[in-house]
């Protein structure tokens, strides 16, 4: 028997990959056919992911008390800095003008806070100062590279424009001048030379160093983003067993007993036209059905657990960031769950004392192409997300993917956070950075025909469980 190689390449993407090869040559077989096609492979996940429409999942509540179940929760939900119902924005002139005067005010109070012997000045002054040791700050306009190599950077404040020179001899500082993104705000140390500013250094605003803040509890948190119910890549029975898990069918009670929180950073279902062909892997086209799925699931959650959910961009949400809580007419079922908790994309949340950023994670198909320290940032998402909390900013480079000019840049990383976690890549990852733990929490879905064309390589169904108490993260193996 033959097999097709795009057919091969499917089958060894998925988990019970041998086991779809053996039926789809009994199929091929039994048609006296004598080559498995990706169709055929194709049409058999969809037979299969049929059938998990209808799976119940049998939960023992009663055999199983946990330590957790007696806590007392401690959420806080950081309404101020949630998108959810303030969103205001019709796309006018004025609203681009506050955003952009909001991003480069509230940067412009980060680089203050950073020691320095040397004051920060306005470009006006600056232009016209003959001290050598100079400091200003500005908006990146424009980035472009001269004849000989060396690079032109344009920056703007609230009055005027500089042209910033950084020249290619100083190998590692054009190296560092190269990490510099449009629209953010960045600072410049130099000095004037006729109309140019030429650069001696490069900041961004960053993180302190700090010590890591935990909590007077044996409470745990769960992380999870990337779920994508309805998708026929789903792996519908080991997230079967991450809920059995949670009632205590595990020989890791320990680790069960004491998960009091669910964090979920979003994609919690496939959506619908979100990429070329989608509709051709989806168990359900239909977008309430997909969420009726995903609520049938989360109700299995012992509610003693406090479950917070945030949107992604395949959820039935407006794509640009940020994005609002999910609407409620999606999660009706799960409405009158007092241990649901909805919030935005991106969203703070204080759990025990210890605040955590979610952000799905959209921005970073921009920001790795564009980052030249990032070649690898889709097999190490946590090199992005410590990028982020370099540049103290979720989304940068405005246009690139879809961002509304809100009054308020809410993209932006007012403080350290304890926790950053976020999703997308479908990869996990995770890091310590000066205090906080930067975690990607993977994802629920095998790989797609999507993604063996854009040559990523997922990693399903490895669960962080992250320990208020000592501040680190336990890895669980659900593939």
């Amino acid at each position: 028997m033959l097999v097709e190689p795009a057919a091969l390449e499917l089958l060894a993407s998925l988990a019970d990959g041998d086991a779809l090869l053996d039926a789809a040559i009994k199929a091929a077989a039994s048609k006296n056919a004598f080559l498995v096609t990706h169709a055929a492979v194709d049409q058999l996940l969809s037979a299969k992911a049929s059938e998990k429409k209808t799976v119940q999942i049998v939960v023992e509540h009663a055999s199983f008390r946990a330590p957790a179940a007696e806590m007392n929760p401690d959420i806080k939900l950081d309404v101020n800095r949630d998108i959810t119902d303030k969103s205001r924005c019709t796309g006018t002139i004025e609203n681009f003008r506050d955003y952009f005067r909001d991003r480069f005010a509230r940067y412009k109070r980060l680089f203050h806070e950073l020691p320095s012997q040397i004051p920060l000045q306005p470009i006006a002054r600056v232009r016209t100062a003959t001290d050598p040791h100079l400091r200003v700050i500005g908006m990146v306009a424009n980035i472009r590279g001269t004849r000989k190599a060396d690079l032109l950077i344009e920056i703007d404040d609230e009055e005027d424009t500089l042209p910033c020179f950084v020249g290619a001899r100083d190998k590692a500082l054009f190296d560092k001048a190269k990490e510099v993104l449009l629209d953010e705000v960045v600072c410049f140390e130099g000095r004037m030379y006729n109309s140019l500013f030429i650069v001696k250094d490069v900041q961004w605003p960053g993180i302190p160093f700090r010590q890591k803040r935990v909590a007077d509890t044996d409470a745990c948190v769960a992380l999870l983003s990337d779920l994508h119910v309805g998708s026929k890549f789903f792996m519908q029975e080991n997230f079967e067993r991450f809920i059995r898990f949670l009632n205590g069918d595990t020989d890791d009670k320990k680790t069960a007993e004491n998960i009091k929180y669910v964090v979920i950073a979003g994609d919690v279902v496939d959506g619908i036209g979100v990429y070329p062909s989608q509709e051709k892997q989806l168990v359900t086209k239909d977008i309430y059905e997909q969420y009726k799925l995903f609520g049938e699931l989360a109700k299995k959650i012992p509610d003693y657990i406090e479950v917070v959910i945030s949107p992604g961009n395949h959820d039935a949400v407006r794509t640009a960031e940020p994005q609002p809580r999910l609407p409620a007419e999606f999660t009706q079922d799960l409405e009158d769950y007092p241990n649901m908790h909805f919030v935005g994309n991106p969203a703070w949340i204080e759990i025990h004392g210890v605040k955590f950023l979610i952000y799905h994670g959209t921005s970073l198909d921009t920001l790795i192409p564009a980052l030249p320290s990032l070649g690898a940032g889709y097999e190490f998402p946590e090199k992005v997300g410590i990028e982020m909390l370099k540049h103290r900013h979720l989304a940068p480079i405005y246009g690139e993917k879809p961002l509304v000019p809100e009054k308020r840049d809410y993209m932006i990383i007012e403080e350290a956070p304890d926790v950053f976690h976020f999703g997308h890549v479908h990869k996990n990852g995770y890091a310590d950075y000066r205090g906080t733990s930067v975690i990607n929490s993977g994802t629920w879905q095998s790989r797609t025909d999507y993604q063996i064309r854009l040559g990523h390589h997922p990693s399903p169904c490895l669960l962080p469980v992250y320990s208020l108490r000592s501040g680190t993260t336990k890895i669980l193996n659900f593939s």
